[in-house]
């Protein structure tokens, strides 16, 4: 399973969405939204390998990162998780789990109308 923060997953997205990325490239796809010093990012990257989420290849004296886990992967870890916590906290009561996400979000018809026509995004 992926337990990525917030910030971490920003940073998968700027590599999903370009392919390869140095620290410097992740850096100001970041901002202004996010103002991190090169350092942070470095550091981020360089756990993420260490988990596996992110490879890097050497292009002269610069790292270049990449994904090594996909968004879908991502994505089916986290809802993984969720569906387990969410069956213990609502003890499999399916219902009341979607009750539960309607309530604390809003929802329109269009929103609703996606599942049953197999579109997620």
């Amino acid at each position: 399973m992926y337990a990525l923060t917030d910030l971490q997953i920003a940073l998968m997205q700027v590599l999903w969405s370009r392919g390869e990325s140095t620290v410097v490239e992740v850096q100001e796809a970041l901002q202004p939204e996010r103002v991190l010093a090169q350092s942070t990012v470095a550091t981020l990257l360089s756990r993420m390998e260490k988990k596996g989420l992110v490879g890097h290849r050497v292009e002269g004296r610069v790292y270049v990162y990449r994904a090594e886990v996909t968004e879908e992967g991502v994505r089916r870890s986290v809802v993984t998780e969720f569906n387990e916590l969410a069956t213990e906290l609502f003890e499999g009561d399916v219902a009341a789990v979607v009750s539960q996400l309607l309530t604390a979000a809003e929802v329109d018809r269009s929103d609703l109308a996606r599942p049953r026509r197999g579109r997620w995004r």
